[in-house]
């Protein structure tokens, strides 16, 4: 007798919690639609390795192996790249002539640009964030090493 309550209880408690599953996957369809297309950058490379919160802010980040990914996926042609200022098709071949151009090095990319949509659950209280496209962008240093700016690489669309 003990066994049968204890089954039914756990039994119960498998189709309860199943059941919560469900309506939470239900409920979450009623995001609403926060920031369309919304730009910001993100910095990924250490401006200054001296500053604390500078490298505090990568700790963790394994960008490099993401940036090559984005040039391999350009140049296998599962993404196409485009240009930043004119938004001219970029093929695999001018992205391999632009990695050749002097102060170009993908190494130097120490910037993304992104393009996002964000969705906000009032029920569950997550954000989502949909990438929409990114622009990758290299360093510009003055002759001593110092940073002058960055200089759009190209442009990925995801969407």
């Amino acid at each position: 007798m003990k066994a049968r309550v204890i089954t039914l209880i756990f039994l119960s408690a498998i189709l309860f919690s199943c059941r919560q599953s469900e309506d939470k996957n239900i409920l979450s369809e009623e995001k609403i639609l926060i920031a369309d297309n919304i730009i910001y950058d993100v910095v990924i490379k250490i401006p200054n390795p001296d500053d604390p919160w500078e490298v505090e802010k990568l700790d963790g980040y394994q960008g490099n192996r993401m940036i090559d990914e984005f040039f391999n996926a350009v140049y296998t042609e599962k993404m196409t790249a485009y240009d930043y200022h004119t938004g001219k098709r970029l093929s695999p071949e001018e992205v391999r002539h632009a990695e050749l151009r002097p102060g170009f090095d993908r190494n130097n990319i120490g910037k993304i640009q992104f393009t996002e949509n964000w969705y906000y659950d009032p029920l569950t209280m997550d954000i989502d964030k949909e990438v929409v496209s990114i622009v990758l962008g290299y360093e510009k240093r003055e002759i001593d090493g110092s940073l002058i700016g960055y200089e759009a690489a190209f442009q990925l669309n995801f969407k």
